[in-house]
């Protein structure tokens, strides 16, 4: 059976099945071998169980409210007034960017989204002020992974899903991390911008003038802040704290800027479902494969493996980052996280690892994945923006890419960047 499964897999993956029926499909042969029909009969209560946890109802309502910000205009705001503030250094666009990814990174959790909200703003602009093409690509797509790492994240919500994590200690442990990255891409951008002689904007603003900007963009701040504040205080759950924030977004667009219209509802609406439906599709047969590679007793043979190389946890984190990366270079987050989460987190577990530690490595080192080639999923969306090649852009981002492998180096041999918030919290133990 493991044969005709491997073959089956090589089949699918061939004539370019999306990976969400790849898992069901795959399962479903390997299931009937095991069980025959009584397993067969439960695969639909399995598939409905697997999306029904209220907490996921916030992954279509993060992204509800993402694309309601960036109709609203509330994206364009916020970039001016990042722009006030650092524009004014050498390379001071490419600071803007990062520092804007950033500030996103509170309010969508998605690291395409921020790339194109940010990317179609900046980098026509970076270009124009003769940054080429590729650097401003690589920079926009680099800065971009810091969304899913700075709390509200999709992707954390999906992890402690999986393995039953608090998604609050989640959120908190990010931010550190998140913060880090940004500060690594900051020093790089720097060098860059002495290095080519990037322009710069001759003044500095006024204080008058960051006020000004300040109070422009004061409404669009409050996002991160009125989602964070109440899940991290306890005064909502996650998945009320999205909705408070769809709402805010809703009535700030509508009400107060009036740039948000009822005409733009449907259109935001159709994107959120089409959105939601490839990740609870994704979840749902996840789901079932993750059972099905349990029954095959896989986590067990996967822990046994690694013991045999070695039982120091450092250079067990060592050796799954290598693998990590290599498995980010070819499968995007959401599927590779849904297929490995089953298999590496008990294993790691069991070598001595600390859940939340191995969680947030886990998930760096699969959002820098993004911009691996050859399928980095915001370095393909931000070279389309830029109208450069791939390979420019491939070459451009190496700079980026080794700054965020400090990144995760640090967090993975110092755990304390991740530890500290939640602790301090009372968030985790």
């Amino acid at each position: 059976m493991s044969f005709f499964l491997i073959i089956l897999t090589i089949i699918i993956l061939a004539i370019g099945v999306p990976i969400g029926y790849w898992l069901g499909i795959v399962s479903i042969p390997g299931l009937w071998d095991m069980g025959g029909l009584p397993f067969l009969r439960i695969l639909a209560t399995r598939y409905h169980s697997s999306v029904e946890e209220f907490l996921l109802i916030a992954v279509p309502f993060f992204i509800l409210a993402g694309d309601l910000m960036n109709r609203a205009g509330m994206t364009d705001r916020l970039l001016k007034w990042v722009n006030l503030l650092i524009g004014h250094f050498r390379g001071g666009l490419s600071h803007v960017t990062i520092g804007s990814s950033i500030i996103f990174a509170g309010m969508t959790g998605a690291a395409v989204t921020d790339c194109v909200a940010i990317g179609n703003i900046l980098i026509p602009g970076m270009k124009k002020e003769g940054y080429p093409p590729a650097y401003a690509a690589a920079v926009t797509a680099a800065a971009s992974i810091i969304g899913p790492i700075i709390p509200p994240s999709i992707i954390m919500i999906i992890y402690a899903h999986l393995t039953g994590l608090s998604v609050i200690a989640l959120f908190a442990a990010g931010f550190l991390p998140g913060l880090v990255m940004g500060l690594c891409l900051m020093v790089w951008s720097a060098i860059a911008a002495a290095r080519h002689k990037f322009p710069r904007r001759e003044r500095r603003a006024s204080l008058k003038e960051i006020l000004s900007a300040t109070g422009y963009a004061s409404l669009a701040l409050f996002t991160p802040a009125i989602i964070l504040g109440s899940a991290l205080t306890g005064i909502a759950t996650v998945t009320e704290a999205a909705c408070i924030a769809v709402g805010y977004v809703f009535a700030v667009g509508m009400v107060v800027y009036r740039t948000l219209h009822f005409r733009d509802l449907i259109p935001s609406a159709l994107f959120t479902a089409r959105l939601t439906g490839m990740i609870f599709l994704l979840l749902a047969t996840a789901h079932t494969f993750g059972w099905f590679v349990t029954r095959l007793g896989l986590p067990v043979k996967v822990n046994t493996l690694i013991h045999a190389v070695t039982s120091n946890p450092y250079t067990i984190l060592l050796l799954i980052n290598v693998f990590l990366l290599i498995v980010g270079m070819f499968m995007d987050i959401l599927p590779a996280t849904m297929i490995l989460v089953p298999v590496l987190a008990p294993a790691t577990i069991q070598a001595g690892v600390d859940p939340l530690h191995f969680a947030l490595v886990f998930m760096v080192n699969l959002n820098i994945g993004m911009i691996t080639p050859p399928f980095g999923m915001t370095l393909l969306t931000a070279t389309r923006i830029a109208g450069c090649t791939y390979e420019e852009s491939i070459r451009a981002v190496f700079p980026f890419l080794a700054a965020e492998l400090v990144t995760l180096g640090l967090i993975t041999y110092f755990p304390w960047f991740i530890m500290v918030l939640p602790r301090a919290l009372g968030l985790y133990g």
